[in-house]
């Protein structure tokens, strides 16, 4: 029977690894990524107490395409338009592009 709702991680081994992993995953497309291995150990032990850690599986997945920022005004829109396309992260650029293809075939909505 598979298991059913979230798996608390208690190990502080295994919550460093996976903070190290998602600071690593994120801060990759940065001029000047953060690096986690850059603070203090006893900083992040006590963080790491602080922190409550799960896993959550997941058995299905049901999409729909929606462009973020579609209900907020034209300037709204392009501001975040911009944002995603100086990233550099091709999947952010991606999302700009969709988002500004949407923008043009709709009304402005500036209020």
């Amino acid at each position: 029977m598979p298991r059913v709702g979230p798996l608390l991680i208690e190990e502080p081994t295994r919550v460093t690894a996976l903070l190290a992993r998602m600071v690593a995953t994120y801060e990759a497309g940065r001029a000047e990524p953060w690096r986690f291995d850059s603070l203090a150990e006893d900083y992040v032990a006590g963080m790491i107490r602080a922190i409550v850690a799960f896993e959550l599986p997941i058995d299905r997945l049901k999409a729909r395409c929606q462009a973020p920022s579609q209900n907020r005004p034209a300037v709204d829109q392009a501001g975040a338009i911009r944002g995603l396309d100086a990233t550099g992260d091709p999947l952010a650029r991606a999302t700009a592009a969709l988002m500004a293809e949407s923008s043009r075939a709709k009304p402005d909505r500036s209020a």
